[in-house]
């Protein structure tokens, strides 16, 4: 997650403005990070790389390199980086040394990765959200559904990030826009 004293988020979009919601002037923004690698990582609970990675299931954290570690599930983390890091980051984590078996997966072309972001963020996913994310806290992860589709919500700062399959992104980005509607949402258009 951000570093509390920053003020800014890493920018693993891909997007040479610094991504989507960043700034000071409160817009309430639906933005593709899409871009950005996704590598699965699989290991053992208690083992090296679990230690190594640093972050529980159910959590988030900004690792400082501009990627975000998500424990997406019990041996289970799920790294969000910048476009292209894909191949660097399935490399640095193979070679991390662990007794157990560890399997490491750049699913990049598989995972839609949108944001929300914004004041009315918490009310705009309680119209399609399983779970009540207003009691979640800054780096929570929780699968649950949105739309109806399982997903990965990762809440960070006023905003959460969705994270699904890409097949359901362009469902997702549609049930998020009507969701958002009566709060003002708006669609990020990038170049």
């Amino acid at each position: 997650m951000p570093d509390p004293g920053s003020g800014s988020r890493p920018d693993r979009s891909g997007s040479a403005s610094g991504g989507p919601g960043r700034g000071s002037s409160g817009a309430f923004v639906l933005a593709d990070e899409s871009a950005g690698a996704k590598v699965l990582v699989k290991a053992a609970v208690g083992g090296a790389v679990a230690g190594a990675l640093g972050v529980a299931f159910g959590a988030a954290r900004d690792t400082g390199e501009g990627v975000l570690a998500v424990g997406s599930g019990p041996g289970e983390w799920l790294l969000l980086g910048p476009a292209g890091a894909g191949p660097a980051l399935v490399e640095r984590w193979r070679a991390e040394p662990d007794d157990g078996l560890v399997t490491v997966l750049d699913a990049t072309p598989g995972r839609t990765v949108l944001r929300i972001d914004g004041p009315a963020s918490t009310a705009a996913l309680a119209k399609v959200c399983a779970v009540d994310l207003g009691v979640t806290a800054d780096g929570s992860a929780v699968r649950t559904s949105v739309a109806r589709v399982p997903a990965l919500v990762v809440r960070d700062g006023d905003g959460f990030l969705v994270i699904g399959e890409r097949s359901y992104g362009e469902y997702l980005v549609g049930a998020l826009l009507d969701a958002g509607a009566e709060f003002g949402l708006v669609q990020e258009r990038r170049p």
